[in-house]
């Protein structure tokens, strides 16, 4: 039986995990629980300081309940490239007094690569870039058609003339990118291209639709066929010649753009005031700003980051807290600690690796995954729908950030560099809050950490401080949740 003592001596970094925990906890409504005594640790008969008040909301928001300047960058840098500022990026932002700033920044991401890898990334969840089961694109239709979405993200093109391509493409998975969304579907029936196209274009679930219309939508889809051909996975898109006067998926795309052209609109508006907002109905007011900007993404963008309800805070402001995707977390996680990843496709036809050094968000193929995407929720991308990706906080995943013997090494890396050596620990401190937190730390927070190094004895536990700091603080919600 494990008594009391061993509890609270299983790991001397759960105490300050628990009770440094301090900003994020606050943040999301959830307090630190009060100890009313102190608790010696195993042998020592050293007493661990009681949880300290959480620290006021102003490091998050104004009075007036918007968002301070190092939550904003944060926010705009997490939704616009897929990452968090680094150190210099972040101060330039909090420290600058331009009024134009937060426009400025804005315009900035949306010009970057980044900005592509990781909207592309986005739009591959919903339409099914997967080589293996059940979607079986294969490997090359997969690079092929991934180079196409991000060349539709990149280039800006509008929604409208990339559906269009979409619905009217034929010609070889390996050369006719567009083919490809013809294929990415378990069921290549007319029925099957129906549901993926209800669902991609118009947001409805093909199931929910009365039978008249499922019937009708599939009428558009009778004449596709896929063909193999001698060549390794490779097949051809084509049309049933047998009936031209048939309906085709071209007249599909002139439903879409005639009579249901407002549902078109608020379907895709639907996706990004989810993605950035976190709500589940489109605002009128965005769907009006997309079709006046010609079906394209990046206005739409630039106006939501630019909006008020954007540059809310999460305390009081109600912006939504959501925990951060799998793919964005762990490439956080690997440029803080230099960490490299272990990618591995699931299925040997064929089997797959991709260099340590790639970017989780630029992965191509849904096939191919990790063991850490897989307990963060990445999805499978095997229907379409935004509810396969999970971001809940479970145990397992608690588990894993608190108790992970490499991952703990791995923030070593961090305080043990050179940068970290012959620095007051005040200095530390604030430059692991800027890495992990994009903002300075508190002066309630500052207080209470340099009160507790100074109580501790000279050797490894003041030497081990720094680190157990940053793990600290990758534990915290504010690091692992978008806010």
């Amino acid at each position: 039986m494990t008594n009391t003592e061993d509890i609270f001596d299983l790991s001397r970094r759960t105490f300050i995990g628990g009770t440094a925990a301090f900003a994020g906890l606050s943040l999301l409504g959830a307090q630190p629980q009060k100890q009313k005594g102190k608790v010696p640790a195993k042998g020592k008969g050293k007493a661990q300081p009681p949880a300290p008040e959480p620290p006021q909301s102003a490091a998050w928001e104004t009075p007036s309940g918007d968002a301070t300047p190092a939550v904003l960058v944060r926010r705009l840098f997490l939704d616009l490239a897929g990452r968090i500022p680094t150190v210099a990026e972040a101060k330039e932002f909090v420290n600058s007094k331009d009024a134009s700033k937060r426009l400025k920044l804005v315009e900035k991401l949306l010009d970057a690569d980044s900005f592509a890898d990781y909207w592309s990334m986005r739009f591959c969840d919903i339409l099914r870039v997967k080589s293996e089961f059940p979607i079986n694109l294969w490997p090359n239709a997969v690079y092929v058609y991934h180079r196409r979405i991000r060349s539709f993200v990149k280039d800006d093109e509008p929604w409208d003339a990339f559906t269009r391509a979409l619905l009217t493409s034929s010609g070889s998975d390996f050369r006719d990118a567009e083919a490809n969304f013809f294929r990415a579907t378990a069921r290549r029936t007319p029925e099957g291209m129906a549901e993926v196209a209800a669902l991609t274009f118009l947001g409805e679930e093909y199931a929910e639709l009365p039978e008249a219309k499922q019937k009708e939508y599939a009428k558009y889809f009778g004449r596709v066929r896929v063909k193999n051909t001698r060549e390794w996975k490779e097949e051809i898109v084509y049309l049933d010649p047998s009936d031209p006067s048939g309906p085709t998926p071209a007249a599909f795309a002139d439903y879409l753009l005639g009579p249901a052209r407002e549902k078109f609109a608020s379907a895709f508006v639907q996706r990004v005031d989810w993605w950035m907002l976190g709500l589940e109905k489109p605002l009128p007011e965005h769907v009006e700003i997309f079709k006046k900007n010609g079906f394209r993404l990046k206005p739409l963008v630039r106006a939501i980051a630019l909006s008020k309800a954007y540059g809310r805070g999460s305390v009081t402001g109600g912006f939504p807290c959501r925990r951060i995707d799998a793919e964005v977390l762990d490439d956080m996680l690997c440029d803080l600690t230099g960490a490299k990843r272990d990618f591995q496709s699931i299925a040997p036809e064929p089997f797959t690796f991709l260099p340590p050094e790639r970017r989780s968000i630029l992965i191509e193929d849904g096939s191919i995954t990790s063991a850490f995407l897989l307990l963060f929720g990445r999805p499978a991308r095997d229907s379409g729908h935004l509810s396969e990706r999970h971001n809940e906080v479970t145990a397992k995943q608690r588990l894993f950030l608190y108790n992970s013997g490499k991952l703990f090494q791995q923030i070593g890396r961090i305080t043990d560099s050179r940068g970290f050596r012959n620095r007051a620990m005040r200095d530390i401190v604030h430059d692991l809050y800027w890495r992990f937190l994009s903002r300075p730390a508190s002066p309630s927070e500052e207080k209470m950490l340099l009160a507790h190094f100074n109580g501790l004895p000279k050797g490894n536990e003041k030497w081990r401080f720094p680190k157990d700091v940053a793990w600290s603080l990758l534990n915290t919600r504010e690091f692992l949740y978008q806010h």
